[in-house]
C-alpha cells in the first residue's frame, strides 16, 4: 500500500514538473520573440526599381563672333596660307576684297576676312494676298528647304579720293637700275588699264592692281615677275631719259600726272 502510495506521488510531481515547464517555455518566448517589420505599402513597391540619375549638365558653348575681321598683311604672307590660317577659301577671300590675282598682295594691305555665319534676309511678298492654292498629296511628302538668299558681303570702303603721282624716277638709261616709283596719296584704287609714257612712244600698261592708301608701286624697266609692289616692263633697253617727261594716264587716257626724269 505505501508502495502504490508513493508511485502515484511521483507520477504527479512529474507532471506538475512538465506543466510548469511547459508553461515557462510560453512565457519565454512570447516575451523574447522579434518584432515584425510593418508589411510594406504596395505604392512603394510598384515604384522600386533603379535609382535616378542626376541630369549631367551640358557645355556651354562661346558664341562665335560675326562679321568680317581686318587682316594686315606681313611679310613673307600669301592668300593661300592667310585663307588656311582662318579657315576660309582663296575664291571668298579675293572675291570680298576684289582680287584677281591670288599672288598680288603686299605687306601692309588690308585684307577682309569674312567669318561667322550669315545671316538671311525674309523675302516679303508684294502686291493684294491671294487665297494659296491647295498642295497636292504628293507633294506633302516630298517638301524641302527652299534655297536660302546669302546677304551680300561687305565691300571696302576707299578713304576719300585716290591721288596717284610719279614721286621719283631712279637710274635713267641703266635698264637694271631703271624703276618708277608710283605713290596712291589718297584713297583706294585700281590701277588696270592706266599707263605711262614719253614723247618717243614708249608705253607701259598697268596689269590688274589694286593701289591701297600710303603705298607704292615701283615699275621696272628690266625683266621680271610682277608682285603687288613691283612691276616689270620686260624691256630689252632703258626705256627713259635724263630731261624728257613722263606722262601718267588713267583708263579714259586722261593726264593724271607728269614727271620730268632727272
Amino acid at each position: 500500500m505505501r508502495t502504490r502510495t508513493w508511485v502515484v506521488f511521483i507520477l504527479l510531481n512529474v507532471i506538475v514538473s512538465a506543466g510548469v515547464v511547459v508553461a515557462i517555455l510560453f512565457l519565454w518566448r512570447q516575451l523574447h520573440a522579434p518584432a515584425s517589420s510593418p508589411p510594406t505599402p504596395m505604392s512603394e513597391l510598384r515604384a522600386t526599381g533603379e535609382p535616378t540619375a542626376p541630369p549631367t549638365a551640358r557645355p556651354v558653348v562661346s558664341p562665335t563672333p560675326t562679321g568680317p575681321l581686318l587682316y594686315i598683311v606681313q611679310e613673307g604672307d600669301t592668300l593661300g596660307a592667310i585663307a588656311d590660317a582662318y579657315e576660309v577659301s582663296i575664291a571668298d577671300l579675293m572675291s570680298i576684297n576684289g582680287l584677281t590675282d591670288p599672288n598680288l598682295i603686299y605687306p601692309g594691305q588690308t585684307i577682309v576676312i569674312p567669318v561667322g555665319q550669315l545671316s538671311y534676309p525674309t523675302i516679303e511678298p508684294m502686291g493684294e494676298e491671294t487665297a494659296p492654292a491647295a498642295t497636292p498629296t504628293s507633294e506633302l511628302f516630298s517638301t524641302s528647304l527652299p534655297a536660302a538668299v546669302p546677304t551680300p558681303l561687305p565691300t571696302l570702303t576707299p578713304s576719300g579720293p585716290p591721288l596717284i603721282e610719279i614721286s621719283q624716277v631712279l637710274g635713267s638709261g641703266n635698264l637694271e637700275a631703271e624703276v618708277v616709283l608710283i605713290r596712291n596719296r589718297g584713297g583706294t584704287i585700281s590701277l588696270e588699264g592706266w599707263s605711262l609714257s614719253d614723247a618717243e612712244g614708249n608705253v607701259f600698261f598697268f596689269p590688274a592692281l589694286t593701289l591701297f592708301p600710303d603705298t607704292n608701286v615701283r615699275v621696272h624697266s628690266m625683266a621680271g615677275d610682277d608682285v603687288p609692289t613691283d612691276l616689270y616692263w620686260d624691256r630689252s633697253t632703258p626705256a627713259w631719259n635724263g630731261g624728257e617727261l613722263i606722262t601718267l594716264r588713267d583708263r579714259t587716257w586722261s593726264v593724271v600726272d607728269t614727271y620730268v626724269v632727272p
